[in-house]
């Protein structure tokens, strides 16, 4: 657990965490994978309560990063898009995670790089599957 705690105060490892989580990670799923997905795909995405996605939501567009529009076919639902400033942004601060996490696997080297990847995508497998069983009896932490 200490390590843990060691782990959580770098500087590389935090950049790494802030573009999987909140304004990042929202600003990077509309950049690499889903531009224009709607609100609700992004709180199922991240597992988060739908007032957390209106609050990361508000804070992009407060910062010029990604704007709101009515969906076309469905005007109940809402689309999200990235700004060009926003993909500036988002491509910036990608990079730079990869680059910190690009370092950190240099110093460790190639053999432990190989091992962590595995033992992460390992763990990763394990999550997904409890998650499922989960959802399956119900018990997911947002529920449906």
């Amino acid at each position: 657990m200490e390590n843990m705690k060691v782990l959580r105060k770098n500087a590389a490892l935090q950049c790494l965490s802030d573009v999987s989580q909140g304004e990042m990670a929202v600003l990077c799923y509309l950049h690499f994978s889903h531009n224009g997905a709607t609100a609700g795909e992004l709180t199922n995405e991240f597992q988060v309560r739908s007032s957390r996605t209106a609050a990361i939501l508000n804070a992009l567009e407060k910062k010029g990063y990604a704007y709101r529009e009515p969906d076309p076919s469905d005007k109940r639902k809402v689309r999200v898009y990235i700004t060009e400033e926003g993909k500036r942004f988002a491509l910036h601060e990608h990079e730079d995670a990869v680059r910190h996490f690009e370092e950190i696997l240099q110093m460790i080297g190639k053999e432990d790089s190989k091992h962590l990847i595995r033992i992460v995508q390992r763990i990763t497998d394990c999550m997904e599957d409890q998650f499922f069983q989960d959802q399956k009896k119900g018990n997911g932490k947002y529920g449906n």
